[in-house]
């Protein structure tokens, strides 16, 4: 059984591309980072009630005009912590919530794509065996990996690092979507207990932090077993067990 990755049908080999569109490409993707930066640097992020008044421009498009932004938002390095608390807050748990996990679960998407696409060549023209050597490791592990690391590293910082080493993409999507759930869930019970306070709110907050941590410690611990590893017998080249 191979363990080489699954390729796409139809794609060139990473880094086979000239080196001027390869270049370009990965000029494209740190300018958006540069220039997210840059914004991260020079502007404060908008307020609860400054967010309020721009969704209540748009009228009845607001909330449509929110999920999009949101979309947005969670594709680039900008945190979408404010985000998702808004959501509660304009919307209630309920709906917030929803659109915080669709919101970030589209927006991860996007950030995937747009590493593997204008990312993933210069990587491997840069350190291409490195990058092999992670890809072989993840064979069979991207859904847990992600998993695992969800509540824990930054929604871009993931996105782009899935796309970059090519985990595979359902992998990535459902890990995103379960590993995400009960933090935008948590988000969304925060503002909209800012907005009316209730115990019901509170609660929500504490059980989703706690599947939270149960999630990530099972998760974690399915990691740490390798189902096709024996330590007692490892083939050698010739098929024969060996006792080392």
């Amino acid at each position: 059984m191979s363990t080489e990755p699954a390729r796409d049908p139809g794609s060139r080999e990473p880094g086979t591309r000239s080196a001027w569109v390869t270049a370009l490409k990965g000029g494209a993707l740190l300018a958006l980072l540069a220039v997210t930066v840059w914004y991260l640097i020079g502007h404060e992020l908008p307020t609860v009630d400054e967010i309020r008044s721009f969704v209540e421009d748009f009228g009845a498009w607001g909330p449509l005009v929110f999920a999009a932004v949101f979309v947005l938002v969670a594709a680039t390095p900008v945190p979408v912590t404010i985000m998702a608390v808004s959501g509660g807050f304009l919307f209630g748990m309920a709906q917030g919530s929803v659109v915080g996990v669709v919101a970030t679960t589209l927006g991860a998407w996007l950030g995937y794509w747009l590493a593997r696409f204008l990312g993933r060549d210069a990587l491997y023209r840069l350190a291409g065996n490195r990058v092999e050597v992670v890809e072989r490791k993840l064979v069979g592990k991207g859904f847990l990996t992600v998993l695992v690391l969800r509540p824990v590293v930054p929604n871009w910082t993931l996105s782009y690092g899935a796309g970059l080493v090519r985990i595979p993409q359902r992998d990535y999507l459902g890990a995103t979507l379960l590993g995400g759930m009960p933090g935008q869930v948590s988000f969304a019970a925060v503002g909209a207990f800012t907005s009316r306070p209730s115990w019901p709110a509170l609660a929500v907050v504490a059980a989703s932090w706690a599947v939270v941590v149960v999630v990530g410690v099972l998760a974690w611990r399915r990691s740490r077993q390798d189902p096709g590893h024996d330590s007692r017998r490892a083939p050698d080249a010739d098929g024969v067990g060996s006792t080392e």
